[in-house]
């Protein structure tokens, strides 16, 4: 099948991110810091960010490129990317991440808070050792644009009434920006043209809004294999792509009732499986598929102005792969 042999040759890419971020954080002192900081690297994740990176570096400039040169920043991507999601966890209180109890449950929210900041900066410390400067402007641009997008959605907790616009904003700057940011600095440091800078560039803020709404419609339709509990956005009173469509669309009692449970930012199990079913039943899945696909177009109508490469043939798999996760 296309699709599991196209997983296996990115395994390379995996393995080497896999062994780098478990050297990145070497063992300190505190102990707990550092075992802290260490924990979800390494847990396996699916590492879309750093081989991003060195794909978009390897399909630009010459074919044949040794990776080394390109592994350090892709590793940093990675490690400003943990550290969110630790972060993201203490917002969220969060108890499970890729099958595991979170930082701050396992270690409390103190530790937690500074563990993140201690990726942060060995991130930052990685960049702005690179000769290439400008790499520091785009990724600090990234973090500020993500830590926007991070309190645009805190602002608007709770609110039924949001936009699909505004939901749009939230996600570019949360999600997209890093993703940006990934091929951004692929396609620079492997020498590309300002075409196929700007090109990767916008794939990789396409792919992010794609792989955001999948994210999000995953939190509805997924399984617990998926390592985190079932229709925590609707506990957290977060109103996501998939829960704005089925208000709009849900009606009468239904509506009410969603809109309650989505204010109340209620956990009861009654609640949480009453909203559930309603939005099943608005198609509110299927329609978050189709835009999350439209978005993935477009991303992948970027990559046109690519030589082909295998590099190239790998973008394509994972822009395929961002919306095929089972919903």
């Amino acid at each position: 099948m296309k699709r599991r042999s196209e997983l296996i040759e990115l395994e390379r890419e995996m393995k080497i991110i896999d062994e780098l971020l478990r050297e990145a954080i070497p063992r300190g002192s505190p102990e707990t810091l550092y075992d802290a900081g260490r924990y979800l690297l390494t847990a396996r994740g699916k590492r879309i960010r750093p081989i991003l990176t060195i794909l978009s570096y390897k399909a630009v400039g010459e074919e044949k490129k040794k990776i080394e040169e390109v592994l350090p920043i892709a590793m940093a991507l990675e490690l400003i990317h943990t550290a969110t999601i630790i972060h993201d966890d203490i917002i969220d209180k969060s108890p499970m991440r890729r099958g595991l109890p979170t930082v701050n449950y396992k270690w409390g929210e103190d530790v937690a808070i500074i563990a993140g900041d201690l990726l942060f900066s060995k991130a930052f410390g990685i960049i702005g050792s690179h000769p290439i400067r400008e790499l520091s402007k785009i990724v600090s641009k990234a973090c500020i644009e993500l830590a926007e997008g991070e309190i645009l959605e805190s602002l608007h907790t709770s609110d039924t009434e949001m936009t699909e616009e505004v939901y749009l904003e939230i996600i570019e700057r949360k999600t997209a920006s890093l993703f940006e940011a990934c091929t951004r600095c692929g396609a620079i440091v492997g020498k590309g043209s300002e075409e196929e800078i700007e090109a990767l560039s916008k794939f990789g803020f396409l792919i992010g809004i794609g792989f955001q709404m999948t994210d999000d419609a995953l939190d509805i339709a997924g399984e617990l294999k998926l390592g985190k509990p079932i229709g925590i956005d609707i506990c957290l009173g977060k109103p996501t792509f998939v829960i704005l469509h089925a208000i709009k669309e849900a009606k009468g009692k239904d509506k009410e009732t969603l809109k309650r449970i989505i204010q109340d930012r209620s956990c009861s199990s009654h609640d949480i499986k009453t909203a559930l079913k309603i939005i099943k039943s608005t198609n509110s899945l299927k329609y978050a598929s189709e835009r999350a696909k439209y978005f993935i177009k477009k991303a992948k109508d970027n990559l046109k102005v690519l030589r082909e490469s295998d590099a190239k043939k790998k973008l394509e798999f994972i822009a395929d792969y961002v919306i095929s996760r089972e919903f």
